[in-house]
């Protein structure tokens, strides 16, 4: 049985005389083209929401040519050149992840907000330092966790409140690396869990909505580099009794195995298969299974445009969480955000720091300290 589940958008999306959000995007990464881009060239809504100002790369020369063969209109010669602009209100960082700590800090310190690329951070100490330096400056800071922006994320969590499964018990989450936007090469270099897992672990807690421990955690190390988890497999608990099972891996074999997930309940079992891959490939299919009764069989269709990806609802979520903390008087507290934010950032990586020693292996370290007076926490360097 087919039950079509429309998307929403927030009233502010459109609102009369709302101003475009001035973007500058830090780096110039390979996935620049289908999380950004694309999005606002298919989706005429958020276009009318979001100005791509300029680009700035390690070289101007390289900035130039990415900005030319990507259309941005303008290539900066330096980062701070961008962060001085003051049409760039908001920052997208994708740069390398041993740096993307220190230039959101220091982007959030020239007066700008900042949706980074995932993972956001290193650690949960950098992790810390962001959120601190956001709610001193009062700006917005949200990491691309964007799986847990769609729409099916959503209702599958709504489903699981309403007891259409009955009591939580278990969550199953598998995540090839064909999931991953990083693409092959960045991922072998972040490792399963940092490059591909974050949004597992993300996932988890957005459907279960409670904070797990670990209880296990497998890792397989990468044949090139012993500090580099090919593959991570991790038994989570909650509070409430519940159990979930993440496995991610970056090994070439499965990367075109499905990304899939299954959630059991005391009355049922909700089945989600590929719904965040976007350029038509998304299933958008929840297949949920009732025990109770007649044990019925119901399929569940959101009802999402094919051009609407998880990109489109990250960018979106993003323009709203600026736009609606300027109407308020408390930008960039804890309080303030309508959506995640980075204290959801910190539990984020917080438990994956968790899942690495569990599993024998050391969290990673910083490798860039942010700008003072972010580069500690106490008396503690980072």
């Amino acid at each position: 049985q087919a039950i079509s589940f429309p998307t929403t958008t927030c009233t502010s999306c459109s609102a009369m005389g709302e101003r475009k959000l001035g973007l500058g995007i830090l780096g110039a990464a390979r996935n620049v083209p289908f999380t950004v881009l694309q999005p606002l060239r298919a989706n005429a809504d958020l276009a009318a929401r979001v100005n791509i100002v300029g680009l700035a790369s390690l070289e101007k020369s390289e900035a130039e040519s990415f900005a030319k063969e990507w259309g941005i209109a303008k290539a900066y010669s330096s980062f701070d050149e961008l962060l001085a602009d003051p049409a760039i209100d908001a920052v997208y960082n994708v740069l390398p992840v041993a740096v993307r700590c220190h230039w959101t800090v220091r982007a959030i310190m020239a007066g700008k907000h900042v949706l980074s690329e995932t993972p956001s951070v290193l650690n949960g100490r950098e992790a810390l330092v962001a959120q601190r330096a956001a709610e001193d400056a009062g700006k917005v800071l949200l990491e691309g966790t964007h799986p847990t922006c769609h729409p099916v994320t959503k209702r599958v969590r709504q489903m699981i409140m309403e007891g259409k499964i009955g009591t939580l018990e278990h969550i199953d989450l598998d995540m090839p690396v064909g999931h991953s936007v990083q693409g092959k090469m960045v991922c072998s270099k972040t490792g399963a869990l940092m490059g591909v897992g974050v949004h597992g672990v993300a996932i988890v807690r957005a459907l279960a909505g409670e904070e797990p421990t670990v209880v296990s955690a497998v890792a397989q190390q990468s044949t090139e580099n012993k500090d580099i988890d090919a593959a991570m497999s991790c038994n989570l608990k909650f509070p409430s009794g519940a159990g979930a099972h993440i496995g991610c891996s970056i090994v070439p074999t499965m990367g075109k195995a499905p990304t899939k997930f299954c959630i059991s309940g005391s009355d049922g079992v909700i089945r989600v298969q590929e719904w965040f891959t976007g350029q038509g490939k998304s299933s958008n299919e929840i297949a949920l299974e009732q025990f109770a009764e007649s044990g019925e069989q119901w399929v569940e269709r959101v009802d999402n445009p094919v051009n609407r990806d998880t990109f489109y609802f990250q960018l979106m979520t993003f323009v709203d969480e600026v736009f609606e903390q300027e109407r308020g008087q408390n930008m960039g507290m804890p309080w303030a955000y309508h959506s995640k934010g980075p204290v959801d950032s910190v539990r984020n990586v917080a438990l994956i720091d968790s899942i690495f020693r569990k599993a024998g292996m050391k969290p990673r370290d910083t490798a860039t300290l942010p700008p003072a007076p972010y580069d500690h926490i106490g008396k503690s360097k980072l």
